[in-house]
């Protein structure tokens, strides 16, 4: 099945460029249209080069699962604590709720990586594997647009921080 899609591919690919090089007869479109949805597959040389880093996307998602889970269990014993009595006196509860911080940056990368290693070797499902998604930027391109949002978060956390510090010195209002 894989090396029919590769073979079919490798057919999309030549009658693309058949078809650029202005060798637009009925055949050569024909060819195209038939074959388009396996256009990815002509870039595949090894079948090894389809599958994903199994291991990776094995303990990313256990690990962003289960964190997940801990955060809905840890959230319904505050609720429970919550209706029940204060929970400003509750100090094992806020304890835990700041060590869960750090895990929830664990669990948002852990779902990143399943996402990005998941979808592997694809750009566009079917269309276009990552190695043949190159992109014509330059690398001062991307510095520039590094440093702007650099520039804009910095000055936006600075602005955060101003704001949180007048209310801070204020107090609360009684």
């Amino acid at each position: 099945m894989l090396k029919e899609k590769m073979e079919r591919g490798k057919q999309a690919i030549a009658a693309l460029k058949d078809y650029r090089g202005g060798q637009k007869t009925e055949a050569n479109i024909k060819t195209l249209k038939e074959n388009m949805k396996y256009f990815g597959y002509g870039y595949i040389k090894n079948a090894d080069e389809t599958v994903p880093p199994i291991g990776i996307n094995f303990w990313a998602f256990r690990i962003m699962v289960g964190l997940g889970v801990l955060f809905i269990l840890v959230f319904a014993v505050i609720l429970f604590v919550l209706y029940r009595k204060d929970i400003t006196r509750a100090r094992l509860l806020q304890l835990a709720g700041v060590a869960l911080i750090p895990l929830a940056y664990i669990a948002s990368e852990s779902g990143w990586l399943v996402a990005e290693f998941g979808r592997q070797p694809w750009t566009i499902q079917d269309m276009l594997p990552t190695w043949a998604a190159v992109s014509d930027l330059n690398s001062g391109s991307v510095a520039l647009t590094f440093f702007l949002f650099l520039f804009l978060f910095t000055a936006m956390l600075l602005v955060e921080v101003s704001i949180m510090c007048k209310q801070i010195k204020k107090g609360p209002e009684l």
